[in-house]
């Protein structure tokens, strides 16, 4: 009986420290791969390149220009579409603006950009507690050696992302968006790319094909909130970790639109509640890749309204955000 003691306590030791070592080599790996990051953060600001990619989101495929400079002190991105009708997404610091053949749009932060690109600050690298970072193996994309690292949802209210991140400079080459089955819902990656290139400001003049115009900050805020009033309303069900992260009230082929944006660091959907006139069959869902669009009606005593869910959430998600939006008193 003493040895079948001693044997057990030695079991259970073996255990602990097992579980111990696993523990701190999850850790270090956490460690290992948030210093990829932090790397491909910098780039950011740091790193000038051009080249061209591919963006793939199930049904549809674009190919794309890519070219990104550090001007007067920040980012600058333009995304030049190479299929389908010309547009162009032209970035500046914090002002996003969609160029196409009638003209450009104004843009919210965070929109038209490479996917990823501005989700991490290189200052403050912040990895949103929902999700595990785990280093992957070594690959290639667009001939350079690039390091794969995994981000991982903790839940099933939100997808991962596999990133490849090359190695050398620590630009960001090939982003996979995945669902909790391990599918791939959208891929972005690029076929050639030139690093350390010289480039001014000359090379983000619109293209053929496309219209600027320049509207002053003061154009810009009525066209973003228009004359309308905020709408009183709350999501009483967020996912863990989603935060608002911007509100806005906008004025839409004559109709006001309340906006709310929820993001948890990484991943972002949108809550748009709208006044409907008349009773209309508005509800349903449709989905494009990892975006999901989904509307119901939410009757109240004295009016209808339309709550509608936008984002690269899944449909569940968006399902349970959608159900539980009700009209402040």
């Amino acid at each position: 009986m003493k040895y079948i003691k001693l044997w057990l306590r030695v079991v259970v030791g073996i255990v602990l420290m097992q579980s111990m070592l696993g523990h701190a080599q999850a850790i270090t790996e956490q460690e290992a791969a948030a210093e990829w990051l932090k790397k491909m953060a910098n780039a950011v600001t740091s790193e000038n390149y051009q080249g061209r990619s591919i963006f793939h989101n199930g049904s549809q495929m674009m190919s794309l220009k890519i070219i990104h400079a550090v001007i007067d002190d920040e980012p600058w991105d333009r995304v030049v579409h190479l299929s389908g009708e010309p547009a162009e997404v032209l970035r500046k610091g914090g002002s996003i603006k969609c160029l196409h053949p009638d003209g450009a749009v104004e843009l919210n932060a965070g929109a038209g950009e490479v996917p990823l690109l501005h989700a991490f600050s290189g200052d403050n690298l912040v990895i949103p507690e929902q999700y595990q970072l785990q280093v992957g193996r070594e690959g290639r994309v667009a001939g350079r050696l690039v390091q794969i690292v995994n981000v991982i949802p903790m839940d099933r209210a939100r997808y991962g992302y596999q990133l490849g991140i090359d190695k050398e400079t620590g630009v960001l080459l090939k982003t996979v968006m995945l669902n909790r089955k391990g599918k791939a819902l959208e891929v972005f990656e690029f076929v050639d790319i030139s690093i350390d290139t010289a480039l001014s400001e000359d090379d983000f003049m619109p293209g053929d094909g496309v219209q600027w115009i320049e509207t002053t900050p003061t154009q810009l805020a009525e066209k973003a909130e228009g004359d309308g009033k905020d709408v009183g309303w709350t999501a009483k069900w967020l996912p863990q970790g989603f935060m608002l992260a911007e509100h806005t009230v906008r004025h839409l082929s004559g109709s006001d639109v309340n906006a709310h944006v929820y993001s948890d660091g990484l991943a972002a959907f949108t809550v748009f509640m709208e006044k409907l006139d008349k009773i209309e069959n508005v509800e349903g869902s449709k989905q494009r890749g990892a975006t999901v669009a989904l509307s119901r009606r939410l009757p109240t005593p004295n009016a209808n309204y339309l709550v509608t869910v936008v984002g690269e959430v899944p449909m569940e998600t968006a399902m349970q955000v959608a159900a539980s939006v009700t009209k402040d008193d």
